[in-house]
This record gives C-alpha cells, structure tokens and sequence, in this order.
C-alpha cells in the first residue's frame, strides 16, 4: 500500500479526502499533486465522529472482512489524533497498492517523535523529501526491516551531535538513500552526510561524579595491582595507619582489606618486585618502615626499618625503575634535611645516595626524559634541580634547574601524544604548566592557584585533565584544549584542603581519589556522557 501526505502546514488534515487508489498509474501521479480541500471546519467535525464510529465497529469485526476503504479509514481516523504542528504528520491521504509505501512530502515538517514509525517492519519505501528537517530522533528508522529506499532530498540537515546516529546508520544500512546534504553549519554547508565520517569525539562530554566517601583525613594515595585485583593504599595520619582498599568486584566499590598502622604516617607507596609486594610507610615520628604482604596471612607484615639518621621529615616517596634495579628516594623538607636515594639488594633496600642536602625538599619526580632517567626535587627554599642518572657513574648527577619556578611544591610530569609537560604546583602566586623543548622547559600556562597543594595531571580513554586543589575554595577540573594546546577550565569540586589526586581504573570504570586533610577522602567516577542520545 502507499500512504501520501502532501498536506500544507496550514490545513487541517480532516479536509484532505480519503479513497482507494485507482490504479498504480495513477497512484504515482497522485504522488506528485496536492489534494483539495473537502470541507468546512464543521463539516470536518461531523465526518470525523461519523468517521469514529465506522472504524470502532469495524475494529471490533473480523480485520480480514475490511474493505479497502475501511481500512483507509481505520488508519486515517486513528492516526489523526498523533498530528503535530511542524512535526511529521501521520498519512493523511492514503492509498493502498501491492507494495507498502509512505510519502510524507512538502510539509515543511521540522522533526518527529522517535516513535513515528514503530512496528511498520514491511514499509519498503519511505520519503520525507521538501520538508525542513534539520535532524531526525535517534533509532527513528530501527523497526524498518524491510526498508529499500529512503529519500531525505530537500531537508536543511544540520551536522551537529543530533545527526551522529543517522551518520552511522547511512554507512551501515543496505537500503538505497538519497543524497543528503548538509544546510550547517557553514563550513559543512552543501557536504554530503553520506559521505562524512561519523562524529566520534566530539559528542562525547564527560563528567566527575561522586561514586564513594572515605570516613578518614588524608595526606596520600597510591594504587597497585595484584593477582588480578585492585588496591589502594591511603596514609592517613590522624588515625595513624595506612588504610588499604580493595575494589570489590561484587559491590562495585572499594572496601578496607587491611590496616598498617604508625605513627603520623605521612605517605604510602607500593612497590612490585618479582612478584611480591611492598608499602614503604613515612612517618613523622619512629621512623619509616617497609611493609611486604604475606599472601599465608593476606595482611602486611613489617619487612625492613629505614634508617631513622637518614630522613628527619619525610614528605614524599618516590618508587621507580632502571634497567632491572628498583630504587625509591624519599623528599626530606626538615631543615637539616637529607633527600635520600635508597636500592634493592635482594634482602631489602639500602640508602644508595644523599642528593639534596639542607634545601628542605617537598617533592620529588621521576620522568625518562629524552631517553635518560631524570630527578626532579622541588623545594621550598630554591627552584626545582634536575639530576641525571648516569650510566658510567650507576648515580644521579646534578644537571641543572628550572629557572623562575621559586616555592613550587609539588612537580608532576604528563606526556599528551609525545610531547612532554611539566605540571608546577606553587601555593603562591600561580601555578605553571611548562613543556618541554629541545634543551629546556618553557611555560605555556599560568593557572591562578592561591592556597593550592597540588596540581595533578591525569588523563582517561585520551581525555586529559589537571586537577587544582585548593585550601580556601573550590578545586578546579581543567580539560586540554587540542586545538589551542592549553588547558580550559571545566569543573568545579569541592573538597576541605586537598592534597593529592589519584587514578584508579578497574573493571573498565575510572575513578580518581581526592585525600583531605581536613575533611573525608573522597572517590568521584569519571564517566562518559553521549551529548548525541
């Protein structure tokens, strides 16, 4: 059958007349004309209960005892009730034929509901063609099965996010389309959709939602993988221990496995050496110890003690590896401080060399920079040095610094497709995002951050973020910007004097933990928003 409609927008849809085709000849010259207006508004009124009440009686008799044109009016008088201003109108002239046919022509239609063509899995011919159709309702087109052709012609197709779904449904589908050409935006302006790739990328927003709380303050967190399972260890010096997670794959959240406890833990860093695992714990009093997990047990048992005349004031524990040797330093910030590179032998770790003596350092990174294995130490009383491993001497040499960086506290290092960057927390003034160039870093971003401990860059499934924490209001969310190669802002969270920010991925869901000093340790999921639904 073939169902017409080339109703204008003003008319009423009772007017247009409702008869049998006569043949296919004339079926299709029918296609290409309008149709007369039959009546006046009261005259509609009275065909349209009239109308009513054939197609409840014939309704409830047999279907297969329908006429032809019971039938036109079964579908006309239960199809007009769903007619909308400027959206696609139900057939308001219909004529059947062998084959099952839906024109729905010079309308100057603009949308339709995604529901307009549920359940008509043997239309083999549809056309919207001469209306103003920017965009079509995602899955409008699901239930055609049996679809050949679709003529879209005429339309002022807009490629936005709106048309993500039809981009893909026009690559994959085995019916015959028209050509449907782009009205927008102007760069995209007389473009063939069906020629262009699909938006991936940019439809795609995401967010930071809140997925879980820690009832503790926090200085720190770390996070490793173990026999195929996912931990987080959390130093928390006010209940004195170094709190260790477990993602639980039933609950879907983090749960407490273990607790090492001390005194004023300050930091907590996982190391995975042939298989076994190690937590170095800093503390401010009694000393730093190691911790390595009994798998008999399933807790942490304390391994080795860390000379106590070494480290007076730990701040940072940085774990890394060169070659086969594992080694970890730790910053020292007290006055008479000694930052302290310590190597495994086998039997434990042992300080291997003193690197930063008297400068009160709060932070130390490691990054392979052209090819070589790096240091940099941040301190409060000059700015940051860079040390170089050599290979001749098995140490670090100091190599140089990084000018104008004074009271930076913290240096975190990113890579955004090979290029390097270094992300400078200072807690006055602004912080700094510098990148590197054939012989130094060079900054390319000032971010005001007053009050901030912590600038953290982190990235999920090729989103790049920095994370700016803040002591005296919101901490900030930045999102790298391609095109213009800095960072713009998008989002605020709020959490009491952050001091780190942490990925943690499992079970194909991202999260990032945000320690507190003063308030709970806070667990946000990243997730992904489809702006084209």
């Amino acid at each position: 059958m073939v169902f017409r409609s080339r109703t204008a927008l003003g008319e009423n849809p009772i007017a247009q007349s409702c008869r049998p085709a006569p043949d296919d000849a004339e079926s299709s010259s029918g296609l290409r004309g309008g149709k007369q207006l039959v009546g006046k508004v009261m005259r509609h009124r009275v065909l349209f209960i009239v109308v009513s009440v054939i197609c409840i009686i014939v309704t409830l008799s047999s279907l297969s005892l329908l006429s032809e044109l019971s039938y036109c009016l079964l579908v006309y008088v239960c199809t007009w009730n769903l007619t909308l201003p400027h959206t696609i109108r139900p057939p308001q002239t219909v004529t059947l034929s062998p084959e099952s046919k839906l024109f729905i022509e010079s309308n100057k239609l603009e949308t339709t509901s995604k529901y307009a063509f549920r359940g008509l899995r043997d239309l083999t011919h549809l056309s919207l063609a001469n209306n103003n159709i920017k965009a079509l309702p995602r899955d409008l087109l699901i239930d055609l099965d049996s679809l050949i052709e679709l003529d879209l012609r005429g339309n002022a197709f807009e490629r936005d996010c709106r048309a993500k779904w039809l981009m893909t449904w026009l690559k994959n589908t085995n019916a015959t389309v028209s050509d449907v050409v782009c009205a927008g935006p102007e760069d995209m302006k007389g473009k063939r959709l069906n020629d262009m790739t699909s938006l991936q990328n940019e439809c795609v927003s995401t967010d930071f939602i809140l997925h879980q709380s820690v009832a503790s303050e926090s200085l720190s967190v770390d996070t490793f993988s173990y026999k195929n399972d996912v931990y987080v260890a959390i130093s928390a010096p006010s209940t004195e221990s170094c709190m260790i997670f477990q993602w639980d794959h039933i609950e879907m959240n983090f749960r407490t496995y273990d607790n090492i406890t001390g005194q004023s833990i300050v930091g907590c860093k996982s190391v995975i050496i042939k298989y076994e695992v190690f937590v170095i714990v800093a503390q401010l009093f009694g000393g730093s110890h190691i911790y390595k997990f009994d798998d008999d047990q399933s807790r942490f048992n304390k391994f080795q003690d860390i000379e106590v005349s070494k480290i007076s004031k730990p701040n940072d524990i940085e774990a890394f590896q060169i070659g086969s040797d594992w080694f970890f330093v730790i910053a020292d910030s007290s006055k008479a401080g000694l930052s302290t590179l310590y190597k495994w032998n086998d039997n434990g770790f042992y300080s291997y060399q003193s690197l930063h003596e008297w400068y009160r350092d709060t932070d130390v990174e490691f990054l392979d920079l052209d090819g070589k294995a790096h240091l940099i130490l941040a301190s409060r009383s000059q700015v940051p040095v860079i040390y170089q491993w050599s290979r001749s001497n098995q140490k670090f040499i100091l190599q140089g610094e990084i000018p104008n960086m004074e009271d930076v506290v913290v240096v975190k290092h990113f890579r955004i497709k090979e290029e390097l960057y270094l992300a400078m927390t200072r807690y006055i003034g602004d912080s700094k995002v510098l990148r590197w160039g054939t012989k130094q870093f060079a900054e390319i971003q000032a971010l005001p951050s007053r009050g901030s401990m912590i600038l953290q860059p982190f990235s999920f499934k090729e989103r790049y973020y920095l994370a700016l924490g803040s002591d005296y209001t919101f901490s900030q969310i930045y999102l790298w910007d391609e095109d213009n190669k800095i960072f713009d802002r998008f989002k605020e969270v709020y959490i009491q004097a952050p001091r780190s920010f942490t990925m943690v991925s499992t079970d194909r869901r991202d999260f990032i933990f945000s320690s507190s000093f003063k308030g709970n340790t806070q667990i946000f999921e990243h997730i992904i928003i489809d702006l084209s639904l």
